[in-house]
C-alpha cells in the first residue's frame, strides 16, 4: 500500500490542488523537436541531392549534345569514384 492510496493522502492532495498548470512555455519543447527533425530531413535531402546533381548536370549536357559519349563516360567515372581526402 502506498501513501497515495491512503484516504488522508488523497484528501490532502485533493484539497491542495489548484488544477493543472503547465509550465508557461510547455509548447517550446515540441516545437524545438519538430524544428530539429525537419532540419535533419532538409539537410539530409540536400546532401544526397547535391551528390546526384553533378550526375544530373552531366546527363543534361550529354542529352543536349554539348559533350561526346567518351567525355560523358570519363566524367561520369570521375563523379562516381569514392571521395579522396584532400592533399595538403
Amino acid at each position: 500500500m502506498t501513501i497515495f492510496t491512503q484516504p488522508e493522502a488523497m484528501t490532502f492532495l485533493a484539497e491542495h490542488s489548484d488544477g493543472w498548470h503547465p509550465w508557461p512555455f510547455f509548447w517550446i519543447f515540441p516545437l524545438l523537436f519538430w524544428i530539429g527533425f525537419l532540419a535533419v530531413v532538409f539537410f539530409a535531402r540536400r546532401r544526397f541531392a547535391g551528390h546526384q546533381s553533378g550526375i544530373g548536370a552531366l546527363r543534361t549536357a550529354f542529352a543536349k549534345g554539348e559533350i561526346t559519349e567518351d567525355q560523358y563516360r570519363s566524367r561520369l567515372a570521375v563523379l562516381r569514384e569514392p571521395s579522396r581526402p584532400a592533399k595538403s
